[in-house]
């Protein structure tokens, strides 16, 4: 089987299963800061197990450096939550940022810069003029401006981080760094990112009330999902070059949150027939990029 249908397998499930798990559980209202300290100290629980089963983990200076980019993340995630809990298919839209910065990354540090082609450029350039009309759409709605600007907020909120995060698997694979040890910094820092937004960050405000038994059980559930799919995710990015890999998940990253959000929780209603055509030239641009390589 080609890598590139295994790596588009992988993109389904991360795209897919894992973001509804995260929109219903994680992202909803109430207790949102308690439930992302408990997802990252399962998710680190989950990481350590693996660790002690397999015994491949290495404690040096990645393993810092990989624990740093974690705390950045669990606020990243926090930010995740509270975009998707706007609109699950609006955020999928102008989610491009990571990849274009997990790219540019490639291109800068790892010279991938050879596999840029004018095809792939194009499709590049259409899907983030797409998201950039989309904004500015919902902008114009006088009684939905502070709405849009939120969304704005939080999305930004997210990409950056995970741009730098996307790019640190691929740069970190060929230190030759193994996934137990990346995973294991990845989700210790997390924790300890997760506490720093609980405790420093957001406050009691939005910490809400303890959550019960059924909750809890709920959220290790959510950190069954992000645990196999950060797992994927350094998989794939051990396949290719990040240039080649970023496109793949761009179309999956932009298209199937958004079809699950228009379909499955009727996001549709909400939306005028111009914001659904530029979700429809987005995914257009995507799809063109991923033709392109």
């Amino acid at each position: 089987m080609s890598w590139k249908i295994l790596a588009l397998i992988g993109f389904i499930w991360q795209f897919g299963i894992v973001q509804i798990v995260i929109k219903k559980i994680g992202a909803v209202k109430g207790s949102r800061t308690r439930k992302l300290v408990w997802q990252y100290f399962f998710a680190t629980l989950l990481a350590f197990t693996a660790a002690i089963i397999f015994g491949q983990v290495r404690l040096n200076w990645s393993f810092a450096i990989i624990a740093m980019i974690g705390v950045a993340n669990a606020f990243a995630c926090y930010c995740h939550w509270r975009a998707y809990d706007i609109s699950m298919s609006r955020t999928a839209v102008i989610s491009n940022l990571d990849d274009v910065v997990a790219m540019g990354l490639g291109y800068a540090v790892l010279g991938e810069m050879n596999v840029l082609t004018p095809i792939l450029l194009a499709g590049i350039i259409l899907s983030l003029v797409s998201a950039t009309v989309f904004a500015r759409v919902k902008y114009r709605k006088s009684n939905d401006n502070v709405f849009s600007g939120y969304l704005i907020v939080w999305v930004l909120g997210y990409t950056l981080a995970w741009g730098v995060a996307m790019f640190s698997m691929r740069f970190f694979y060929l230190q030759g760094l193994n996934i137990l040890t990346y995973v294991i910094a990845w989700y210790f820092g997390s924790f300890l990112g997760a506490l720093l937004t609980r405790f420093a960050i957001m406050g009691r405000g939005e910490a809400g009330p303890p959550l019960t038994l059924n909750q809890l059980m709920k959220v290790f559930l959510l950190a069954i999902a992000i645990w196999t799919a950060i797992m994927v995710d350094y998989w794939i990015r051990t396949l290719g070059p990040i240039t080649v890999i970023q496109p793949i998940q761009l179309v999956a990253e932009m298209s199937v949150p958004s079809i699950i959000g228009l379909i499955l929780f009727k996001e549709s209603r909400n939306m005028s027939r111009l914001e659904i055509s530029l979700i429809l030239v987005g995914l257009a641009g995507i799809t063109l990029i991923a033709v392109g390589l």
